[in-house]
């Protein structure tokens, strides 16, 4: 802002110039030197010296932006003849210091300010320059005004900053409620997997958006006898059972595959980008993690699921690919359970 001013006064300083040389073609070197060289070097001056010091100060670059404003106000007003009693410049700085919106800035920019204009009139009377009492009144009041409008000023900006927090806040609370909200219908409580509707809401995307060339397989898991093992330990247990296999899926598949609910005691993995061996191993070491996990309150009872998978075929519906991984998860079932049938070796 300060280089602004610098540039806008040049020019105006220069225009000024030309049409003294046109009025008093003999004075143009004493014009010169008041209107142009001595306030220019004085502000480059002023300038240099406040950037060395918010350098070295920088805590307090605030105030010495207050300070830097000020005299760079009382440098035009004994410079410049036609603003030699125009103190009320000093007021510019006081309401500048209002965008820091805090009081002490406002009460620091006033106490400057009054100390600056009484310096000024004590230069002016030094210069021979005659100050009646009025011309000392108005400015003081100016001042004082001013100081009062950038206290009216901050008010209003930190009662419309609290209501922009407040508004703000509130805009977080709803995401956040929308957040959840979104969570809560697309992932299962219990295991904390995705449910169905994720499930068919991620298939869809995955047929819609996947790259021609991707394989894409989809296994469903039972657990086996969950039933009996409700019947016999209870339906908590068949939650903790549950639970288990759910940790167990998001810990042995990788970054690419994911898990669901798929509904009961069944699950449902889709299988991105791996070949047939790799599910077909994957599924292997999965059955067997499982096999080996113990349920303490199911002691002795070995917990075992049957599953059946199938790759995706392009010129095959959707739903007629997930009739086939029902049907060899059925066949699964029907061949002993604990064991895999797989579509990929038929």
């Amino acid at each position: 802002m300060l280089w602004w001013i610098l540039l806008i006064y040049e020019v105006a300083a220069m225009l000024g110039f030309f049409f003294e040389i046109y009025k008093q073609p003999n004075k143009w070197f004493s014009s010169f030197m008041q209107y142009q060289v001595i306030p220019t070097c004085s502000q480059l001056s002023l300038m240099a010296a406040g950037y060395a010091t918010i350098r070295l100060l920088k805590p307090y670059s605030d105030f010495i932006l207050i300070v830097w404003t000020m005299t760079a106000a009382s440098i035009y007003i004994l410079c410049i003849p036609e603003l030699r009693i125009s103190y009320e410049l000093i007021s510019l700085p006081i309401l500048l210091s209002s965008v820091y919106f805090q009081k002490k800035h406002i009460w620091f920019a006033y106490i400057l300010g009054s100390c600056y204009l009484i310096a000024l009139i004590i230069c002016q009377a030094a210069q021979g320059h005659a100050t009646t009492p009025y011309q000392i009144i108005v400015p003081f009041t100016v001042i004082t005004v001013t100081t009062i409008v950038c206290f009216t000023i901050m008010d209003k900006g930190l009662h419309l900053i609290n209501q922009l927090q407040s508004s703000v806040v509130r805009e977080q609370d709803l995401l956040i409620r929308n957040v959840m909200i979104d969570r809560l219908s697309k992932v299962d409580a219990l295991t904390e997997l995705f449910n169905h509707r994720s499930f068919q809401e991620h298939t869809d995307h995955l047929i819609s958006h996947m790259p021609y060339d991707t394989p894409l397989v989809l296994a469903l898991m039972d657990i086996d006898n969950f039933k009996k093992i409700n019947d016999t330990y209870g339906h908590w247990v068949g939650d903790v059972v549950l639970k288990t296999i759910g940790c167990t899926l998001k810990d042995v598949l990788g970054n690419d595959d994911m898990a669901f609910r798929y509904g009961g005691e069944e699950f449902a993995v889709l299988f991105v980008g791996k070949t047939q061996q790799e599910v077909m191993v994957l599924c292997e070491q999965l059955m067997q993690i499982i096999r080996e996990t113990e349920i303490p309150e199911m002691a002795g009872q070995q917990l075992t699921m049957s599953l059946g998978l199938a790759p995706y075929n392009r010129n095959t519906m959707k739903k007629a690919w997930f009739q086939l991984v029902d049907e060899c998860l059925y066949i699964a079932k029907r061949n002993g359970k604990n064991r895999i049938h797989s579509h990929l070796s038929e």
